[in-house]
C-alpha cells in the first residue's frame, strides 16, 4: 500500500479507537449519575413520604433544603412553590378556585419531570450514534484496505497464502474493532433507557402523589370551613 492508503486504514482504526474511548466515558459517566441520583431520590422520597408532603417543606425551607438538588427534591421544591403561591393568593375557599390551581401544580410537576428526563437522557444520543456507526465505519476500513491489498498483490504476480493472508487479515482488524466498538454502545444505550424509565416512573408516583397531598388538604379544608358556616347560620 502506499502512503495514502495506509493513512486511510490508519485514520480509520483512530477514529475507531477515539468513538471506543467516547463510549466508556459515557458509560462510566452515566452510570455514576444514576447509581447517585438513584440513592438521593430514595433518600428524599423516604424522607418525605415518613411524614405529610404539605408540611414537609414551609416556602422558607424551599431555598435552604439541600435535598432540592436532587431529581425527587427538585419535583417537590416546583410543586411547594406553586402550592404556596395558591395559598397565599386563594381568596376564596371554593372547590373551582382549588381545582385551577390543583390544574396548574400538576402541569408544573409534568414539566419538572419532562425536564428531568431529559438530563437523564443527554450523553445517551451519543451511544446510540456509535453504536449504529461504528460497524459501517469498520467495514469501511476494510474494504478499503482489502481492495489496495488485492492491488498490490496483483501488481507482484503473487497470489500464495503467505502473501494474502496478511494483507487482507490487517484490513479485517478494522471491521473486528467496529463491531467491538459497537456492542458495548448497543448494550449501555439499551440499559439506561430502561433505567431511566423506571426512574421516570418512581418520579411520578412521587409527583401524584404530592398532587393529591395538594388535593386532599384543600377538600378537607373547604369541607370544614362549609360545615362551620353551616353550623354558624
Amino acid at each position: 500500500m502506499n502512503f495514502s492508503e495506509t493513512t486511510i486504514v490508519d485514520s480509520t482504526l483512530c477514529m475507531l479507537g477515539c468513538f471506543s474511548l467516547l463510549t466508556w466515558s459515557v458509560i462510566l459517566l452515566k452510570a455514576g449519575e444514576m447509581a447517585l441520583n438513584r440513592y438521593r431520590n430514595r433518600k428524599v422520597i423516604n424522607q418525605y413520604t415518613e411524614i405529610s408532603l404539605l408540611s414537609a417543606l414551609t416556602p422558607s425551607e424551599i431555598e435552604t433544603d439541600k435535598n432540592l438538588t436532587t431529581q425527587a427534591g427538585r419535583v417537590l421544591s416546583v410543586g411547594s412553590q406553586t402550592y404556596a403561591r395558591a395559598k397565599n393568593l386563594t381568596k376564596t375557599n371554593t372547590l373551582e378556585h382549588h381545582a385551577a390551581w390543583h390544574e396548574l401544580i400538576e402541569r408544573a410537576l409534568r414539566q419538572q419531570l419532562q425536564k428531568e428526563k431529559a438530563l437523564m437522557e443527554s450523553g445517551l444520543g451519543w451511544l446510540a450514534s456509535i453504536g449504529s456507526t461504528a460497524p459501517f465505519i469498520g467495514l469501511f476500513g476494510t474494504v478499503w484496505g482489502i481492495m489496495h491489498a488485492l492491488k498490490d498483490i496483483s501488481a507482484q504476480g503473487n497470489a500464495s497464502l503467505d502473501v494474502v493472508a496478511g494483507p487482507i487479515g490487517e484490513a479485517l482488524i478494522a471491521t473486528a474493532l467496529g463491531i467491538a466498538v459497537a456492542i458495548p454502545a448497543v448494550i449501555a444505550y439499551n440499559f439506561f433507557l430502561r433505567q431511566n424509565r423506571t426512574s421516570i416512573a418512581n418520579l411520578e408516583h412521587f409527583a401524584t402523589d404530592y398532587l393529591r397531598s395538594c388535593i386532599e388538604n384543600d377538600l378537607t379544608e373547604t369541607t370544614e370551613n362549609n360545615h362551620v358556616h353551616t353550623t354558624a347560620q
